[in-house]
Parts: structure tokens; sequence; C-alpha cells
């Protein structure tokens, strides 16, 4: 018969042994588990990141006009008018279509990306193209812009400035309008007449706005 004592020492010595066993090998799983979990984030967060930049790229644009026009009245005898570039944002917060000459522009002043379903029609082989865009001003002071929808004439994700500023040196109020297009389905010669023709009236009628504020006689 085994003595008990010895037992006692044997089963003692076994289960520290075990116990150091258990302590080398559960941090070595650990660490495989955490090596799993870190390489599989990487993996999410790459793929993320290419996502946003794809989605960042949209589709590719060319600009395809810049102008700058004087908002004046229709009258020989100004050269500029030093209006403030606040003017014809409060104009256009009062009635947006009273000035914006482009068929179903709204009457209210637009809120941050509402759809326009705008239609640009003009004489001759032009004749009336849908626009639908969604309007912004994010960035923009004095001065939004609006991101063609699917069904744009321009191609969906065009994008065409409208800007309002006091010029540097001479203090007259001028519009700034730029565009970039995607795909346009009319040639750029008959896009940049219809629009130069849009964006002067548009200039002409917020000239005759503003002057009116400024004079007792309207």
């Amino acid at each position: 018969m085994l003595n008990r004592s010895f037992l006692t020492r044997k089963l003692s010595t076994l289960a520290v042994a075990g116990a150091a066993m258990l302590a080398v090998l559960a941090p070595a799983g650990a660490a495989s588990a955490n090596a799993h979990a870190t390489v599989a984030k990487k993996t999410q967060t790459a793929v993320a990141e290419q996502e946003a930049t794809a989605a960042a790229a949209g589709p590719k644009l060319r600009k395809l006009y810049d102008w700058r026009f004087h908002v004046k009245p229709n009258n020989a005898k100004y050269i500029g008018r030093p209006w403030s570039a606040k003017e014809p944002m409060q104009e256009l917060k009062k009635c947006f279509n009273c000035t914006f000459p482009v068929k179903n522009a709204p009457k209210k002043y637009p809120k941050e990306g509402q759809l326009i379903k705008l239609k640009a029609c003009a004489a001759g082989s032009f004749g009336c193209k849908n626009a639908p865009v969604k309007f912004y001003t994010k960035g923009m002071k004095n001065g939004w812009y609006f991101v063609a929808q699917k069904g744009h004439f321009d191609g969906a994700g065009s994008k065409v400035y409208f800007q309002f500023y006091n010029d540097a040196k001479t203090g007259y109020l001028k519009l700034h309008v730029w565009a970039y297009v995607a795909k346009p389905s009319v040639p750029d010669g008959v896009n940049k007449s219809f629009a130069r023709g849009k964006w002067q009236d548009f200039n002409h009628k917020m000239g005759v706005k503003i002057a009116c504020r400024h004079s007792s006689s309207c």
C-alpha cells in the first residue's frame, strides 16, 4: 500500500505541472485569436477605404465653361455697381424663380439637397431638355451649386456653380458661373451658347431687381 504522504506530493506535483502547461498555452491561443481579429479588421478597413475613394471619385468630369458677369442694369452708362454680394442672395430667398430663368425653378428658395426637376428650353435645335438637379450651398459663400441627376442632358454628376462676389479692385458686384459636365448629350457649342444666354438673362434680371432696391422710382 502506497504511502499517503507520497501520493499527496505526487498529486501536487502533477497539479502544478498542469497549471504551468495551461499558463503557457492560454496566451498562445489568445494571441492567435487576436492576430486573426487584427487581420480581419485591417481587411475591412481597406475595403471601406476603397469603397469611399470610389464613391468620392464619382463620374469623370471636364470643365465646359467659366464666366464672370458684372451685375448691373442693362444700361451703358454703368461699368458696374458696388452693391453687396449679399443682396442677390436676399432677392433669391424672397423669390427664387423671379430672377432664375430656367423652367420649373421653384418660387421658394430651395432646401439643401432638394431635387428640382428643371427643364432647359431654347428655340431652334436645342428644344427642351430634362435637367433634374439637386441644390447645395455647402462651402459656397453667397452662392450655390447644382448636381445633375439621372436623365440630365449633361449627364448625371455634372455640376454648375453660381457665386456672387465683389471684385477685389473695383468693388463692383459680379456673378461667377462655371460648370463641369460628365456625358453631355448635346454638342459643346450648342450647350455653351444656351447656358451663356440663360446666365446673362439671370444676371440682368438680378441687376434690375437690385437697382430697384436702391431707387425710389421702382
